[in-house]
This record gives structure tokens, C-alpha cells and sequence, in this order.
């Protein structure tokens, strides 16, 4: 994997990428104590970061020129825990890849186990 260095990301990682079977990326980082609330859970709100990066990402990034996607909508649901120390990864398919709204899925996980399942519309301005 390699690490990306973009803007707000570096304030959260550093996140790492790489080619998935599939043709999109990965992205993923190793939760440290920052990352989490006073009980040592990943917070849910930088999850959500993650779906809403990782998503974003992949569909901005389907041709040769990176374009441009804003947000929204986000929906998350949050099936179990990231702790401190876990390497998380968040694993995108694309559902509707053209024109100015795109659509996509994400499952963050941590080994095999499901964390959060997030589904996220984007527009192309």
C-alpha cells in the first residue's frame, strides 16, 4: 500500500491505497489513540470520514483526469467496533460509475469482521 498525501487526509492517517481486484482502491490505516474516544473505540465520525473519502475517491477518479465529486448523500450503519491498534480498511463498488450522479457502497472492516456498510451518492459538477 501506499500512502496518499491529500490536504485533510494527512490530518487523520496517514491513510494508505491500493488496486483491489476489482479495479477500485483500498483504502486503509492503523487506528492509533487519536483516532479514538475515551474507551478506546475508533470514533464514528472518522469512519464515516473514511466511507465518504473512500467512495468519493474511486468514483472521482475513473478517468485519466480526476474530477471533481461532492457529496450528497452519506448512509451508514454502524455494525460493530474499530479499536485502537486495528488496521481498518474500507473496500468500495462502484453502482452507477457515469454521468453527473454516481452512486457506490462501502464496507469498512477489520480482518473479516464488518464495521460499517455505507452507501453514498455523489454528484459531478
Amino acid at each position: 500500500m501506499r500512502p496518499l498525501d491529500e490536504g485533510f487526509l494527512n490530518l487523520i492517517g496517514p491513510l494508505h491505497a491500493r488496486r483491489a481486484d476489482n479495479g477500485t482502491y483500498i483504502l486503509a490505516w492503523r487506528a492509533t489513540a487519536d483516532h479514538a474516544n475515551r474507551y478506546g473505540v475508533v470514533h464514528g465520525g472518522l469512519l464515516s470520514t473514511l466511507a465518504d473519502v473512500a467512495i468519493g475517491m474511486n468514483l472521482a477518479r475513473l478517468t485519466s483526469t480526476v474530477e471533481v465529486t461532492l457529496t450528497l448523500n452519506l448512509s451508514l450503519d454502524f455494525i460493530s467496533q474499530a479499536r485502537e491498534g486495528d488496521w481498518i480498511e474500507a473496500h468500495v463498488e462502484l453502482n452507477k460509475e457515469g454521468g453527473r450522479v454516481r452512486l457506490g457502497q462501502c464496507r469498512i472492516v477489520v480482518g473479516d469482521s464488518l464495521v460499517v456498510r455505507g452507501t453514498a451518492v455523489f454528484y459531478v459538477p
